[in-house]
Formats: structure tokens, sequence, C-alpha cells
């Protein structure tokens, strides 16, 4: 709430200058908004009772009193009288968000946009929320309005796609290389919604047991070279060692990027890449070639090379450690509302990805503090978190958290410019559709929350530390 108690006594003091007594006014505009949480009032706008109507009152600098009626819903006694009209905090009544929804469509100049937007999102999260009390006043958009919308999106796509075909060609020379993640590049390594290329987790393990004089990771590699032929080497883990040791003393040699296809696919640089991981270089050089395809290292190709079970349980579980260390998966909390669901939850979870861990965190202490911070990483508005904490306010301090992999995210940009996993968004909707009907007073978000791309595991993974 922005309405401090230095705005409360400045009216106090400008009520009592005119001899008015506070239950006979109600505070409109974007005080509302302050109230709860919105944005910040630049003023303080009132609407006085009808029985000071003949009541000359002093000027103020910023309190005014606004002319009537100030809604074209109800007389500005009505909202004074009226306790449906009103919210009733420290002593004051502030006009209901629904009028000021009312009010800023009819106007819909620009700066009321970005408020009807808001409310809008307001609406979806306060159980208390009353469209009946204005849907039939709303303005509603001519029939030729409409018919003219449509066809200015439709102007604008193909817009597009003729700007996209004469547009000049701003890709890299061939003979030109950039850097990008090394974790991002990992994360690409994805064909037919499988992990591809096993091949850089047995070299890790490789360089692993190099390091620390041990044999299971470089059997495995020279298995796995034996296996695979063709290479331009004789002795290939002769120069990997040279390569690894160069990694250690030297870090990354960008001069020889990874050479990768459209998609990112690795063509060759295998063991720079796992050089890379392990040495924790956080960037790497790749050089794409349109034309190349991708090679098959997926987990099949291992039990096709003989391959023992044991073998192959020993490298998929390095190969989660690996995703996990580059926080290359996604975080799910499950809230306290749906607490006595945990375990049902998170079976359908495990029915679409794989689960990495899930653990139970009772009775946090700060738990508030966890909420905000959680939040605060994917930029919510203050007002919105708070909504959340009051709604689970009345439960246990009690919530899951749940580490899942998913391979193909399918990130989108949000209107924030960040990264949203499509992914995640439809899990989500799946979690709530599911479960909102089974919750008393049951609002938006309430149920589930997951970060939307790596970026936010990486900052929340240790929030609960």
């Amino acid at each position: 709430m922005d309405f401090d108690d230095k705005d409360f006594k400045s009216l106090e003091k400008y009520l009592k200058l005119n001899e008015i007594s506070k239950e006979d006014i109600c505070l409109v505009g974007s005080t509302t908004l302050s109230l709860i949480g919105i944005r910040k009032h630049n003023d303080i706008d009132i609407v006085i009772h009808s029985k000071y109507a003949s009541n000359s009152l002093s000027q103020h600098s910023f309190i005014e009193r606004v002319n009537n009626p100030w809604s074209s819903l109800f007389s500005d006694d009505n909202l004074i009288e009226n306790s449906d009209l009103y919210i009733l905090y420290n002593g004051f009544k502030f006009v209901i968000p629904e009028l000021i929804y009312h009010k800023k469509k009819w106007h819909n100049r620009i700066k009321d946009q970005s408020d009807i937007i808001e409310l809008n999102e307001y609406a979806k999260m306060y159980k208390n929320w009353n469209w009946k009390l204005i849907e039939h006043e709303l303005p509603k958009p001519s029939f030729l309005k409409n018919i003219f919308r449509k066809l200015q999106n439709r102007f604008s796509l193909y817009l597009n796609y003729l700007k996209n075909y004469f547009r000049y060609d701003t890709s890299l020379h061939s003979d030109a290389f950039q850097m990008i993640p090394t974790s991002s590049l990992l994360a690409k390594q994805v064909v037919d919604h499988r992990f591809n290329r096993y091949d850089i987790i047995v070299r890790y393990m490789a360089i692993d047991s190099f390091l620390n004089y041990e044999n299971e990771g470089i059997n495995l590699y020279e298995k796995m070279q034996k296996n695979r032929g063709g290479s331009a080497h004789t002795n290939p883990l002769k120069v990997f060692k040279e390569l690894i040791t160069s990694f250690n003393n030297n870090g990354v040699d960008s001069n020889y990027p990874i050479l990768v296809n459209k998609d990112l696919h690795i063509v060759d640089g295998a063991h720079r890449l796992a050089c890379a991981l392990y040495f924790n270089e956080p960037f790497i050089a790749i050089k794409i070639n349109n034309k190349l395809d991708h090679s098959p290292y997926g987990i099949s190709w291992f039990k096709s090379n003989n391959f023992s079970t044991e073998e192959l349980d020993l490298i998929q579980q390095r190969k989660q450690q690996i995703l996990i260390s580059n926080q290359l998966y996604f975080e799910i909390v499950l809230w306290p509302p749906v607490s006595q669901y945990f375990d049902e939850i998170e079976k359908f979870i495990k029915e679409q990805y794989t689960v990495y861990s899930s653990a139970d965190y009772k009775d946090i202490p700060e738990f508030n503090t966890y909420i905000k911070a959680l939040y605060k990483i994917d930029d919510i508005k203050d007002w919105k978190v708070d909504l959340k904490i009051k709604g689970m306010s009345v439960y246990p301090k009690d919530i899951r958290v749940i580490k899942i992999e998913i391979l193909e995210p399918r990130f989108r940009k949000k209107g924030n410019g960040q990264l949203i996993s499509e992914e995640v968004e439809t899990l989500k909707k799946q979690i709530r559709e599911s479960y909102k009907e089974k919750l008393d007073n049951y609002f938006h978000d309430i149920i589930i929350h997951i970060g939307d791309n790596y970026s936010h595991t990486k900052q929340s993974q240790n929030l609960l530390k």
C-alpha cells in the first residue's frame, strides 16, 4: 500500500479545518489504486456529502474536491453511504476499484490504459471483485471497429512477412563465429525430445578421472572411442589429455570455435564443450553451418554398442548431475493451499517429465519474505505478491519444491522481453485448472509457481537456504 500515515494526517487536518466529518467523504481516483498497491497516487481526490454543498472549502496543494457526480453510475452520496461501494480503511472510505475501472474504460486516455491493464489483473486475483456491478455499463466496441481491428492485425501480419522476405541478410559470415553461454549450448543438445549427446557426458567423466588419477571415466571414454571409430588421431586419449591440460592451465581458446548446425547441435567440438563445462567456462565460441546434420549419440547408441546396464546408469546419473550443476532444470513450488494434494500433483508431473528431486519444507520461518524474494525474480508487482500472501495466510507454511527436467522448454519472449517456457506455461495451467475447484477461496497463483527460464532457476535455487 502506498497510502501512508502522512497522507492520512494531511487529510484529517484539512477536514478539521473545513469542519467536515471523515464519515461524510469518500476518496476516489488514484487513491484507491494506491491503497491496493497498484501505483502511487499523485493527489487526493474526494467527494463530499451533499449536506456540505454550500460550504466554501479552503484550497490545498494536493487535496481536491472533485466535480459532482464523480461516477456516472452512482451519486456522490451513494458512494459515501453505501458500504458496498467503498473500502473502509483507517476510518476513511475509498471508492471500490470496480468503479475506478468503469470510469477509466470510458475515458480510455493514454494515462488510463496502463491502469486498466493492472485492474484487469487485479480482478483475476481479488476474489471479491464484482463484475456484475459494472459489466452492463462498460463501453462496447462497435461492429465496424472490430472489423477494422481485425483487418489492421491481418495487414500488420502480412507486412511483417514482406519485411522478413526482403530484409537484408544479417547472418554471420561463414568465417565468423560468436560466443554463447556454455550451459545454453549443452541445453540445445536435444533431438526428438531426448538428450542426444551422452558422448559429452562420457568425455566429462574422463576429464574427472584423468585429473583425479582414476580409471572409471577413462575406461568408458576408451570404450566409446573404440566403438565410434574414424578418429583422426592415432591415440585420441593422449590428444584429449593434452586438451584437458591446456584448459586447466590456460582456459578456453576462443580461436577454436565449436562447429554447430542451425539448431546448435554439435557437429565438431564435443571434447572442447566437455572441457568448458568441467572447468566452468561461462562462454564458448561457436561457428554455425546451416547445412550440417546432427550426430546421433543418444543413450540408444550406447545401448547398441554393448555398454552394460551399470555403465548406462552411471552415465545417465552423471548427465543429471551436470545438468543440475548448470541450472538446466526448472524449479516447481507447490504452495500451502494444495498441501493435501502434493503427492497427487507430483505423480501427475512425473507422468510427463523427469523429476530430479522433491523436498518438503515445513513451517518455513520468514515465509512472506521467501515469497517476496521468489516473485521479485520475475519482477511481479508488489500488489500481486501481497494478494498471494494474503490468500495463503490461513494455511500452514508448508511447501514442496520439485526440480524437473524439461528437455525442450520452447521459450518465447514475454512482453517485458524476458524468456518464458511454453512447456512451463502449459504445465502450470493444467495443474491450476485441475485443482482450483478443490480450494474454497481460490484465486490466481496460490497453487503452483514455476520459474520461467533457467535464469530464474539460478536465482531461486538457494532462497530457502
